[in-house]
């Protein structure tokens, strides 16, 4: 809690110490800038499709995995103690191979997503240097960044509308998007 305490004092003397230097000091909701751009959509659509690819993979040996162990509660009844382990064995060793092929696809997962959000929030970053020069901001912060683990308190807890440059960065986003295509 001192933490948090601590972090909204620097922040509320760094943001008077923005204006007593005569820049503004606004804000930008980088999550929403994510989810309404045309270029946080396309990345969306990456990750979305990344996932599926390997879920579908994942999908079909889970099913065979399913097979064999209901073929194997039919024949285990009929089979012999050695057989039965045999088969027992077998079965296990593809829930292994399940278990660490579903883990590496995750790990694939997670280095795509952080390799695109690291694009991504690079475009955010030029586009907002050229509005913050444009409409002269001193500083701007990061609606969307929380102040500890598993939190939902955002490190902007209150602001003026006016400050808000949101809409500013996903239109100029956009249009940047449009043009590069």
């Amino acid at each position: 809690m001192k933490k948090i305490l601590f972090l909204i004092a620097a922040l509320s003397c760094i943001a008077a110490g923005a204006s007593a230097a005569g820049g503004k000091t606004g804000y930008v909701d980088s999550q929403a800038v994510f989810e309404k751009t045309k270029l946080g959509q396309k990345y969306q659509g990456i990750v979305r499709e990344y996932y599926n690819n390997r879920k579908k993979i994942l999908d079909a040996d889970a099913e065979e995995i399913r097979k064999q162990q209901e073929d194997f509660k039919k024949q285990a009844g009929v089979m012999n103690e050695k057989a039965r382990r045999e088969k027992e064995e077998a079965i296990g060793r593809k829930i292994n191979e399940f278990e660490k092929k579903r883990a590496e696809f995750n790990e694939e997962i997670s280095k795509k997503n952080e390799e695109l959000s690291r694009e991504f929030d690079q475009s955010m970053t030029v586009v907002l240097k050229d509005i913050v020069k444009k409409e002269k901001f001193s500083m701007v912060l990061n609606k969307s960044v929380t102040v500890a683990p598993k939190s939902d308190v955002p490190t902007v807890l209150y602001a003026d509308e006016d400050l808000d440059l949101t809409a500013k960065v996903v239109a100029e986003m956009d249009k940047k998007f449009e043009t590069s295509k």
